[in-house]
């Protein structure tokens, strides 16, 4: 036989050695023996001057490395949250800053608020009172000996009914004995009349 000028080694032996072995037709692979082949091969594979040539290593330029930039960290927009409606809030009762109640209020102040939208107590509240009728203020339960008395609010009838509320109007509820100091009873009407 005759040997091959092929170097055959590791997977590429073993596929030759394959096709060998089952290449051709079946009386020819009767005359090959494996073992021939193998034989063969083996020489080929061992033949120094059949080794093909090593390529030499080039040293590559070292390059050097470039930094990498680190990331900077960039803002992001907040989602923007949802305010909750806040409940409305009730009414507090308004001060007028330059008006202030007559040291004489004090007795009616018992009974009485006078701040717009304050409430009522014993008596009804006393915003706006000055000029309108007598039971006029909603929320408040008047006498019916007040609310028919056809009564409107003003300086002469606020003097009767401050003097002396009981002859004025007879069967109210007004538990109020009187201002007799017709100075003082002035000084209320002038603050009333303020109230609006």
């Amino acid at each position: 036989m005759r040997k091959s000028s092929l170097v055959l080694a590791g997977p590429t032996l073993a596929l030759a050695l394959s096709l060998a072995a089952c290449g051709g037709a079946p009386e020819e692979a009767e005359e090959a023996p494996v073992a021939e082949v193998t034989e063969e091969v083996a020489e080929v594979v061992e033949d120094p001057a059949m080794e093909p040539p090593v390529a030499e290593e080039t040293a590559e330029p070292e390059v050097e490395a470039t930094p990498t930039p680190t990331p900077t960290p960039t803002k992001t927009a907040e989602p923007k949250k949802e305010v909750a409606a806040a409940p409305e809030p009730k009414p507090e009762p308004v001060q007028v800053a330059a008006l202030a109640p007559p040291a004489s209020y004090s007795r009616c102040a018992v009974c009485h608020t006078w701040e717009k939208g304050g409430e009522n107590k014993l008596g009804p509240n006393l915003w706006g009172t000055y000029g309108k009728g007598a039971g006029f203020h909603e929320g408040f339960k008047y006498s019916t000996a007040l609310k028919e008395s056809g009564v409107t609010w003003d300086e002469a009838s606020l003097h009767q009914w401050l003097e002396n509320p009981r002859k004025f109007i007879p069967g109210n509820r007004m538990s109020f004995p009187g201002l007799r100091d017709e100075a003082k009873r002035q000084e209320l009407i002038d603050f009333l009349k303020q109230l609006k």
